[in-house]
């Protein structure tokens, strides 16, 4: 994609300072867009926030928050101070997850399952969906969710990680039919594979497999988030495959 691809567009990331989400913060500042940056580490945040400002791009926006401890409505405070502060948003990534390490259900504590719920399909939802009225004003406006083949079903011990990867699947494909009708609004899921993060490294601490660079996977979500996506909806964008 051309540098300039998001220039003027204003995208939201969740999880910006994991693996994923750093490299597609960097990427998309790059790409001209105006970030809202969302994630538990605030010092991490600062960081990447110095990291995008010294390579020239504007200073983004950032949002502190752990979504599975915040109290009241921290997706509408989100959503307000949005349009507060920038009076738009043309595109969301949720990038955060909440995984610990492969464990066997008969053994997985009951707060663990329900934080990987809540920060994995939860969160999605309930952001999304406090979004939609300033998305709706974009003229090209996108949402994409991650996506992991490990919530086929058919994957052992990644516990409430792979069931809410299964639900995003649902959501993402419940909100493109919702919104069909809308030619500005698209929404998809990315199947980015197995990446060289700190999530892989905790899956297989001891193990040198078949883990890509991120650097694919930020291109196709930029393809998604950016005008070369439009008309793209309900699809699952595989890298590696093609949608």
């Amino acid at each position: 994609m051309p540098e300039p691809a998001l220039q003027d567009r204003v995208i939201l990331i969740t999880g910006a300072t994991g693996g994923f989400g750093r490299a597609l913060a960097e990427a998309a500042a790059a790409a001209g867009a105006q970030l809202v940056l969302a994630s538990r580490q605030q010092k991490k945040l600062e960081a990447l926030s110095d990291r995008l400002t010294a390579a020239g791009g504007p200073a983004p926006c950032l949002f502190p928050v752990d979504f599975t401890r915040a109290s009241g409505n921290p997706y509408q405070a989100l959503a307000e101070g949005i349009e507060a502060d920038l009076g738009r948003l043309d595109g969301v990534v949720h990038a955060a997850v909440r995984f610990q390490a492969l464990t066997p259900l008969a053994g997985l504590e009951l707060e663990e399952w329900q934080r990987a719920l809540h920060l994995g399909l939860t969160v999605p939802f309930a952001l999304t969906q406090a979004c939609l009225p300033l998305l709706g004003q974009s003229p090209d406006a996108s949402v994409v969710f991650l996506d992991d083949e490990v919530g086929r079903g058919d994957t052992a011990f990644w516990g409430g990680y792979a069931v809410a990867k299964a639900g995003v699947s649902a959501l993402m494909a419940l909100f493109a039919t919702e919104h069909g009708h809308r030619e500005a609004l698209r929404f998809n899921a990315l199947r980015p594979g197995p990446m060289a993060t700190p999530l892989r490294a905790r899956a297989f601490p001891s193990r040198d497999d078949n883990a890509q660079p991120t650097d694919r996977a930020v291109s196709a979500c930029l393809h998604l988030l950016g005008p070369s996506g439009h008309g793209i909806n309900g699809q699952t964008l595989d890298p590696g495959q093609g949608v």
